[in-house]
């Protein structure tokens, strides 16, 4: 499992974390020897399996699924496929080597995705894990503040980025889930964004996109700038998006789904003429990923 599936069964962070849980039984953490004391006392009488290399790890983690699938768990029936079921999550961080790894190495079993099960009991938040979630936005929130401190004609977005990531790490934050996103001019208009040397201009638009964690917790912040008075046309855009975000916030609500608040905003965006410029997928799930289910912006069944 990735690091967020870990972070939600187990509540620990670490650079690796591997573990396997079967369909009966206790689960099976598996680290490396320089893990092994600290684990043993954070698990407690858990079975550890302890590794001294990679290479010894990927063989003997083979092993094991071997000794765990030599026929199906008891009270449960073989899979009409003939192989018992493996699920590993397939999101933005699972390697592509290593599904095609585990694969290879594991031919006794059929890898399946594990996403329909953990993003069923991940989507609805627990009371804990809401104010870890606000703790992150509130980092996020300090972060740009000091982005809008910093914004003005000749400054680049390297600069902002190592301030503001300076910042929210200070606060407490581990790091970001996705890289600073500081789009400034032309480059406002990309959907994604990076950070680059260029030296902002007077009346650019300046789009930043702020992504601190907290806990494993993910926040997601972004503002969009003017370096100066804004044009008629910055003017309407803004407008414009202020409009379509307070009414679609006005609608946010249990039972109301991300297709019905597109429509909202895309009504908002024709009325103002600017209907060609709308993008479907108003908005995304988050927590222990940047973007989980709802993923309404890359899954148009999820909207």
């Amino acid at each position: 499992m990735n690091h967020d599936d870990y972070r939600y069964f187990f509540g620990d962070i670490r650079a690796q974390p591997r573990a396997i849980i079967p369909a009966v039984g206790s689960p099976i953490f598996i680290g490396f020897s320089a893990e092994e004391q600290e684990l043993c006392h954070e698990l407690g009488n858990e079975p550890v399996k302890v590794f001294s290399h990679v290479g010894e790890q990927i063989s003997n983690v083979r092993e094991t699924f071997r000794s765990l699938f030599d026929g199906p768990p008891p009270g449960l029936k073989s899979p009409s496929s003939g192989k018992p079921r493996v699920g590993m999550q397939m999101w933005f961080h699972t390697p592509a080597f290593l599904v095609d790894l585990f694969r290879k190495v594991n031919p006794q079993v059929e890898l399946v995705s594990s996403d329909p099960v953990m993003d069923e009991l991940r989507m609805v938040k627990d009371p804990g894990e809401i104010e870890l979630m606000r703790k992150a936005q509130s980092i996020a929130a300090l972060g740009m503040d000091r982005t809008k401190q910093l914004l003005r004609p000749g400054v680049t977005g390297c600069e902002i980025a190592t301030e503001v990531l300076y910042t929210m790490m200070k606060a407490g934050a581990e790091g970001t889930s996705t890289p600073i996103h500081i789009n400034a001019g032309i480059r406002s208009c990309w959907i994604h964004g990076k950070v680059d040397r260029k030296p902002m201009q007077l009346g650019d638009l300046v789009v930043v996109d702020l992504t601190p964690q907290f806990e494993g917790y993910c926040a997601n912040l972004a503002r969009t700038f003017v370096l100066g008075d804004p044009n008629e046309v910055q003017r309407q855009l803004l407008d414009t998006y202020l409009e379509m975000h307070e009414a679609t916030r006005r609608m946010t609500r249990p039972a109301t789904t991300v297709a019905e608040l597109d429509t909202i905003g895309e009504e908002i965006c024709i009325r103002r003429r600017l209907g060609e410029y709308h993008l479907k997928g108003i908005s995304h799930g988050i927590g222990l990923r940047f973007e989980e289910t709802p993923a309404s912006t890359i899954i148009p069944a999820h909207r």
